[in-house]
């Protein structure tokens, strides 16, 4: 019983290294192949895009939007929203997007131009988009860190225990086979 247990955490602790270093090279990498990773943090696209969701968002010049299309736009120096474009129109710099989420009652109030696009979103991961804002923030970096380390201790903890049991067993064995009576082997 206490080796499947520690095979469970083995595994756990594996998966969990393995996705955060596969997320973490997979941000760094997508720009070079012109995607971009971004978690879902507010829920002003349910159903379609759920809290904690990874979304890769593929770049693309803002000519090629579409009304219905769902694209990441940057609204700040480092936040970013992903909506639904419900509206294409021109401005004196090029295209302008009218963008609202779909759980919103109303579009967004400032029109998006097409220098904010930051591509248009290919896929959803459920889930995944927690790891990735867990990775790019040092209290989350510290948090996976510490998640890492109590699945290492514990399964050094059962390590011990599963040799105690071991040695147990067999003091156990040559105690029977020291007993007077006991057949010899």
């Amino acid at each position: 019983m206490l080796q499947l247990v520690r095979r469970s955490v083995e595994v756990a602790l594996f998966s969990l290294v393995v996705a955060a270093l596969g997320l973490a090279a997979a941000a760094q990498a997508g720009p070079l192949g012109g995607y971009g990773l971004y978690a879902i943090r507010s829920a002003s696209m349910a159903p379609a895009l759920r809290v904690g969701d990874l979304v890769v968002a593929e770049r693309i010049d803002a000519r090629e939007v579409r009304a219905g299309d769902v694209v990441t736009v940057a609204v700040g120096s480092d936040r970013t929203v992903t909506h639904r474009v419900v509206d294409v129109g021109s401005g004196p710099g090029g295209a302008v997007l009218r963008t609202k989420g779909d759980a919103n009652a109303r579009p967004d109030p400032v029109p998006v131009t097409g220098d904010q696009l930051r591509g248009r979103v290919e896929w959803r991961v459920p889930l995944l988009g927690f790891l990735l804002a867990m990775i790019t923030m040092p209290t989350g970096v510290a948090a996976l860190f510490s998640i890492g380390a109590t699945l290492l201790v514990a399964v050094w903890l059962l390590e011990d225990l599963e040799a105690e049991d071991e040695a147990d067993a067999r003091k156990r064995i040559r105690r029977r086979q020291r007993a007077p009576g006991a057949a010899a082997p």
